[in-house]
């Protein structure tokens, strides 16, 4: 472990000296009001409170609050902001009685007043040289009883007391000095801590999902990603010894249905990305990028479905599932490919969303994993169709690489249609808020030579305009979950690489590469406020609400862009920075 650094020292000292200028009644007094976070609470959140990653178990990014409105939404202004941790910033505030919780890069947690931005404590994990490159990006934490339970860069559960940022209990799951880590953070479902381990690289074996002990972490259950000979889908790797059955990393947090008690999960890519690499042509290399319902129980996996049989290009599937309970009436002339075997049209819940890279919106049966319907949202040409009886999507046979530097014009680039910001869901329009992006690549293999945290060294890709393209790269669509249809679409040149957040005041938040933060009509698609930030947004905005005022958050800094197709709009690197704005 690395000692801290003369820059953290400093941190601190500013830190120390700022916070004896706050009210330590008033800090003390917030902090004493805390009410514990109850199993009925995650499943019910109250509307003030923003508990985990997307507000609800379900994944939708939506919260009721409706004080800020289509009416007056224009008149938002900053109410505060907050310099956070430089690094990776792909953060989700959480919101509980008046108090903000910030997890930061590499483990740096913050809680502050939520209603002003001032400092009540901070933990810093100490900092490992870890040799995975993505390892410090931390996408949410959880709140559980008096707990913030945060998954770490050196493969830790980790509880702090939620009061006093105080370590309650830790606990190992994997090995960072192989490269594993946790990137998406812990969700509580019935008293469980449900994580997905991700940075299984090159010189490590397959991921796996873990439930622990919400109260002491000890681990309840442990579900390989890639399963090892003799198990179940072993056999889809072909002879593949299990020390060479690499990848299936788990980045982002499940989601939940408690009435049908099952947990739904999506996996990445195979490492090595390409079959000739792996020596596994032919096979369809279970579960990588595959939907995985298991029970919550006991992590058996109840049903399956693999978006992309085989791997090959790095088009992840591991975003986010979200539940739904909807008519299912899809029209066939607005989507991709629809199951013919629909028969009725009556209420069910279903799995649905964007899970992977290509950009595709996927409708599954939340109970057996049915396929529906499937629409694509941006230009794409890796998926051509689906097998249906064989629960798998079918892959365009016309970009297989058969060689290693063997060149091929893939949709969309290895930064995806879309990539780990989040598609958000509104209940009041039954409709999904898809970004999404054009883009291409020319795309081939490299020679393998692992080596720990190399994976990205499999493959080269250049990222390119698709065919005859317009030059209009992000894309917002508002897609109708029963039948499929796009209720709108707002395209522009800069690309939509923000996650989206719905509210019950008929709003879509999402924000963009061009540094813009954007209120639409959840109905018509109108713009009807923006703000300009210091950087596009890596960070996951919410909304919550303290003594009648509801506030909308966002922490800028870093993420996914796709600047290379429009070179005109720039920025500095970094500023990661918390804005939250209210209304006069």
């Amino acid at each position: 472990m690395q000692n801290p650094t003369a820059r953290q020292y400093c941190l601190a000292t500013i830190f120390a000296a700022f916070a004896a200028f706050i009210p330590v009644a008033v800090a003390q007094s917030l902090l004493d009001n805390y009410s514990p976070v109850s199993l009925a609470d995650l499943q019910d959140p109250p509307e003030n409170d923003w508990l985990m990653w997307r507000r609800t178990a379900n994944h939708w990014g939506y919260s009721p609050l409706a004080q800020i409105d289509k009416t007056n939404v224009g008149s938002l202004r900053l109410a505060w902001a907050w310099t956070m941790e430089p690094g990776r910033q792909e953060t989700t505030p959480l919101v509980h009685d008046g108090v903000m919780f910030l997890p930061q890069a590499c483990d740096f947690i913050e809680a502050v007043d939520a209603t002003d931005g001032s400092p009540l404590w901070e933990y810093r994990r100490p900092v490992v040289d870890h040799i995975a490159t993505l390892a410090c990006a931390n996408r949410n934490a959880t709140l559980y009883k008096d707990q913030l339970i945060i998954a770490t860069m050196d493969a830790y559960l980790v509880s702090l007391n939620a009061r006093t940022g105080e370590v309650t209990w830790e606990r190992q799951v994997g090995d960072w000095t192989v490269g594993q880590h946790y990137s998406g953070g812990p969700q509580v479902f019935d008293g469980k801590i449900i994580t997905g381990m991700s940075g299984c690289y090159y010189i490590n074996t397959g991921c796996w999902i873990t439930a622990h002990d919400a109260d002491t972490g000890e681990e309840l259950w442990r579900t390989n990603t890639v399963p090892k000979i003799g198990e179940p889908g072993g056999e889809t790797w072909g002879d593949l010894p299990n020390e060479l059955r690499r990848g299936g990393s788990a980045w982002m947090p499940a989601s939940y249905d408690a009435e049908l008690n099952l947990i739904f999960m999506g996996v990445a890519v195979p490492i090595p990305w390409g079959s000739i690499q792996r020596d596994t042509r032919g096979g369809d290399v279970l579960y990588t990028n595959s939907t995985l319902a298991l029970n919550a129980d006991t992590g058996e996996i109840v049903w399956y479905f693999q978006h992309i049989p085989g791997g090959n290009w790095d088009q992840d599937h591991p975003f986010e599932r979200i539940v739904v309970e909807t008519e299912v009436t899809p029209v066939a002339d607005a989507v991709s490919w629809i199951n013919p075997n629909i028969t009725s049209s009556a209420r069910r819940k279903v799995i649905t969303g964007i899970p992977g890279k290509p950009g595709i919106v996927w409708t599954l049966d939340a109970a057996t994993g049915e396929f529906l319907w499937a629409k694509e949202t941006n230009y794409q040409n890796v998926i051509v169709g689906v097998d249906i009886e064989g629960r798998k999507g079918i892959t365009n046979p016309e970009i297989d690489i058969t060689e290693i530097r063997q060149r091929k014009l893939v949709c969309p680039t290895t930064t995806g249609g879309t990539n780990w910001f989040s598609v958000g869901y509104s209940p009041q329009t039954n409709a999904l808020y898809a970004p999404s992006n054009n883009t291409c690549m020319t795309f081939y293999l490299n020679p393998v030579n692992p080596v720990v945290g190399g994976y990205h060294s499999s493959a080269t890709s250049i990222m390119v305009p698709p065919p005859d393209s317009d030059g209009q790269v992000g894309l917002l669509t508002a897609v109708d979950v029963a039948t499929g249809e796009a209720r709108w679409t707002y395209r522009q040149r800069a690309g939509i690489a923000g996650s989206v957040l719905t509210t019950g005041g008929g709003l879509v938040f999402v924000s963009d590469d061009a540094r813009r933060f954007r209120a639409f009509d959840a109905d018509s698609g109108e713009i009807l406020w923006e703000q300009i930030l210091n950087s596009s947004a890596g960070g996951f905005p919410i909304t919550y609400s303290v003594d009648g005022v509801q506030y909308i958050a966002i922490a800028a800094g870093g993420g996914i862009n796709y600047r290379t197709l429009t070179p005109e709009i720039r920025q500095r690197g970094g500023g990661n920075m918390l804005y939250v704005f209210r209304l006069p």
